[in-house]
């Protein structure tokens, strides 16, 4: 029994992480050389965003970054501090999705990125702007450029209600400002787990509620070995257990008994069908192997 529960434990750690990456990737606009057809020819070489605008420039980064979940302007041009002194740029706000993280970014700084490809492009805009901070990162500047001229991480101090820049030092929001970090992040969070839940849902057949229990669970189980270091406690993994019969609708002492009598297998697996949804097909040949690691 303990080694049964210590496969299953093991797979819906693995499984939980294996759900994140469900889904396809974004794709990419720029290739080479030249091509010609119908008539028309298109042009490849440098160019340059110079009329994006903080929306377009984070919808481009949400298609450059694919899967992860999307980013967001928190507080536009006219809404930040640094954008009102004398001198400054226009800058903006936004969630990082890629980093969740805060980021204060000049509009200048994003319209002046310079990419080769065959036509002015807010995906290469997006694109360019992540090559140049991934240079930035290797540099060791992971909190932006240099001095934060140009971009920089920001963070959220409850006490002023405030935006800060950790290069630059500049506070960012606007004393208008009715930004509520706290609730924006838990706002975050819950897209992120509606977003994972869809996709376990689609990969595997079963319906949203029963994805968002699984995506609760491996959660769970995530956060219990990542806490205690890979050795679950016995009332961690009495809850555990709990959770995962609560379920599934069976116990795991009834799934082990019917790995070894094929006349309880086809109960078992009929009972668990029923409960989470599914067909008794798609939950023995996919469900059960590729997210628990059990093969009844």
């Amino acid at each position: 029994m303990e080694r049964f529960w210590k496969k299953s434990l093991v797979a819906l750690t693995l499984g939980s992480a294996l759900l994140t990456g469900c889904g396809g990737g974004g794709g990419s606009s720029s290739g080479g050389g030249s091509s010609s057809g119908g008539g028309s020819t298109s042009t490849w070489g440098l160019y340059n965003s110079a009329y994006i605008t903080a929306d377009g420039f984070v919808n481009a980064l949400n298609d450059v970054d694919g899967l992860i979940a999307d980013s967001d302007v928190i507080l536009y041009t006219d809404e930040t501090f640094r954008s009102m002194e004398p001198g400054e740029d226009d800058w903006f706000v936004i969630y990082d999705a890629k980093y969740d993280e805060n980021k204060a970014v000049s509009l200048q700084y994003v319209r002046s990125l310079y990419y080769y490809d065959y036509y002015s492009n807010n995906y290469a805009t997006g694109d360019e702007f992540r090559a140049q901070e991934d240079s930035d990162i290797f540099n060791g500047d992971i909190n932006g450029d240099f001095w934060g001229d140009n971009y920089e991480v920001v963070d959220y101090d409850d006490f002023t209600g405030s935006f800060w820049g950790r290069n630059s030092g500049f506070e960012y929001e606007d004393e208008d400002s009715t930004t509520d970090a706290s609730l924006m992040v838990a706002d975050k969070e819950q897209l992120k787990f509606f977003k994972k839940a869809s996709k376990v849902s689609f990969a595997f057949s079963v319906s949203m509620e029963t994805a968002m229990s699984l995506v609760t669970l491996g959660n769970k189980v995530e956060g219990l070995v990542a806490k205690s270091q890979e050795q679950l406690t016995a009332e961690d993994q009495m809850a555990l257990m709990g959770d995962l019969e609560n379920l599934t609708g069976v116990t795991l002492g009834e799934m082990m008994e019917a790995s070894q009598d094929n006349a309880k297998k086809d109960a078992v697996v009929s009972k668990i069908a029923e409960k989470i949804g599914t067909s008794a097909q798609n939950l023995e040949s996919k469900l059960l192997p590729e997210l628990f690691g059990l093969e009844i």
